[in-house]
């Protein structure tokens, strides 16, 4: 039965339904009001893409369903969990439709929240991605490496929420409702507007504690709406929580500290805010990364079969590789490549001297001061005889550049010159800033590869060059890491969207490229809690359990990305400048 879908594992049949996926994204990412505004016919693009990956992906449940069964078996439809997975988006794509169909039709308003049908959406780029995974390991032992890592970051994520808990219970204790303000005298406290209050708005305290008004001022407990004052405090145990973890994040805790100073005796803010700085922000966040840290280099000894042999690149005469013996250690292995190619055996020799190095890294250093002393006057006719002169000494560094790139290629053979990384980029270089010479490409894009030129200097620095090659290694994962950041920014980014799309005024997720950079900025800690009151502002007159879903949904994933994720980067850096040892270990 099994053997009927064997047509789905052929390459054309993973690529259609990889692209279908692919685009499904797109559409996802392209539906939103205020992109229709911007682009009409986007709407009626989306639309068909819709109706088209639907009839695809359907067809593809179908034909498993017919072969496989749907529910008796362990080769039925529903027993693999990837193929609920998979129903799931379906279906989902099924509900855009209709709710698209309604919106084109004018049954639903387009700025509804009905939108949110199309937030799970997005994760369907987790089938595009599945199909490049290639495990060699026995699927017992992935369960294992997953449950043993999974348990880790259980394990400190109860710790951190312990440490979390027990600073919002006691900033209840030690602060409770923080509601005293500096009003004018005879203010009437039943209607108090901004003209009332001092400039800028202070807490105060009615004891002698804390901060005392100034003359024509005085201190009175004042109610003011939550979405008018601010979210945090220590009101109840949940505002507290919130505000202790946006505390341990580090975004103005300060502002809160001083609040709590103006209104209470100092020493107990003092107290709570130092020591909640030290043990959640030092102390834990360290412990999020050491966990993680170890969890990596207890399966890098089995992930190594995922991950290949490791190339020793050490000169254009590297001809050993690392690969991994019977016995689960590395050792050096000659691959015995011909490095010589069409021209006499001298021209080799030369590429190969130091002296020839030295020569081109001393060019690479005069073309970068040259770069370098380019000014912009904003005098036309200077400028236009300035570029003129510039334009013909870049191409004289050009054409020597491209002379030493055809040497080394005749010199050693095409072949391998691009089994090389670094002989790959000087050729890139090569076109790029070939293109670059031509008057209609000059100081266009192609500039970026007369700046990248300057990348090449990294050769005349062998410490620099050394130390980069131990923490980048192999670059396999690195570069996995980095791909799969970028795609988790890329789906909570549509996620986001979709979530909050249908709010007029809420620019920060009214397209893609807006909701990404929102995102992209809680993942880099910059001014996050900026982007998440934006969006609770907008979202308070929908009730409190709205408001708590959206700040636990911005509140997740700043966890996720500056502590677990974070954490990864520096286990695999870690693990690379492990892994050099070895090397060292190999050659001696």
């Amino acid at each position: 039965m099994v053997g009927n879908l064997e047509w789905t594992n052929k390459p054309l049949a993973k690529y259609i339904f990889r692209l279908t996926g692919l685009l499904s994204f797109i559409s996802t990412c392209m539906n939103t009001p205020k992109t229709f505004e911007y682009h009409p016919s986007l709407q009626y693009t989306t639309f068909i893409i819709d109706i088209t990956c639907a009839i695809i992906l359907t067809f593809e449940a179908a034909a498993k369903m017919k072969t496989r069964g749907i529910f008796i078996g362990d080769s039925s439809y529903l027993y693999d969990r990837w193929n609920h997975f998979d129903a799931i988006m379906v279906l989902n794509i099924y509900f855009s439709i209709i709710l698209q169909t309604f919106e084109l039709i004018g049954i639903i308003n387009k700025y509804s929240y009905f939108t949110i049908i199309r937030s799970p959406r997005p994760f369907i780029l987790i089938k595009v991605l599945k199909t490049f995974l290639k495990f060699k390991l026995p699927k017992s032992q992935i369960k294992s490496i997953l449950h043993r890592s999974s348990s880790q970051i259980y394990n400190v994520t109860v710790f951190f929420l312990f440490f979390i808990s027990l600073y919002a219970i006691l900033g209840v204790q030690f602060f409770g409702s923080l509601t005293f303000h500096c009003v004018r005298n005879g203010t009437d406290l039943n209607n108090v507007t901004q003209s009332d209050l001092m400039i800028p708005d202070t807490y105060c305290s009615p004891t002698k504690d804390g901060f005392h008004c100034p003359e024509n001022f005085t201190c009175k407990k004042i109610e003011i709406q939550r979405n008018l004052r601010g979210y945090n405090g220590f009101d109840e145990i949940a505002t507290s929580f919130f505000s202790v973890y946006e505390s341990a994040s580090q975004e103005g805790w300060v502002f809160l500290m001083y609040r709590a100073i103006d209104s209470l005796p100092s020493w107990r803010a003092y107290f709570y805010f130092i020591t909640l700085i030290f043990f959640l922000a030092w102390l834990v966040k360290n412990v999020f990364i050491a966990v993680i840290i170890e969890t990596f280099a207890e399966i890098r000894v089995q992930f190594q079969q995922m991950w290949g042999s490791i190339e020793v690149t050490s000169g254009i005469e590297a001809t050993n590789i690392l690969q991994k013996a019977d016995n689960s250690t590395l050792k050096l292995v000659n691959i015995g490549e011909k490095k010589k190619g069409v021209a006499p055996a001298i021209f080799l020799k030369i590429v190969q001297s130091p002296v020839f190095t030295k020569i081109i890294m001393i060019v690479v250093l005069a073309n970068t001061i040259f770069t370098a002393t380019i000014e912009h006057t904003h005098n036309e006719k200077l400028d236009k005889k300035n570029r003129e002169f510039y334009h013909k000494i870049e191409t004289l560094f050009t054409i020597f550049f491209d002379l030493e790139a055809l040497l080394k290629i005749f010199s050693m053979g095409f072949k391998n010159y691009i089994r090389r990384s670094i002989f790959i980029f000087e050729f890139m270089l090569a076109v790029g800033t070939t293109l670059h010479c031509f008057p209609s490409f000059y100081r266009s894009a192609f500039t970026y590869f007369q700046v990248l030129r300057v990348a090449r200097l990294l050769k005349s620095i062998p410490l620099l060059e050394n130390f980069l090659s131990k923490i980048f290694g192999p670059g396999k994962k690195l570069g996995s890491l980095i791909l799969f950041t970028m795609c988790l920014l890329l789906i909570t980014s549509s996620i986001s969207m979709q979530l909050f799309c249908f709010i007029k005024g809420l620019e920060q997720f009214e397209t893609f490229p807006r909701a990404f950079m929102s995102m992209f900025r809680i993942a880099m800690n910059d001014g996050w809690t900026e982007v998440m009151y934006s969006a609770m502002d907008e979202v308070f007159e929908f009730g409190i359990f709205f408001l708590c879903l959206t700040a636990l949904f911005f509140i997740f994933f700043h966890l996720l990305t500056n502590s677990i994720v974070l954490s990864l980067f520096v286990a695999v850096i870690l693990d690379n400048l492990e892994l050099d040892e070895d090397v060292k270990t190999i050659k001696q």
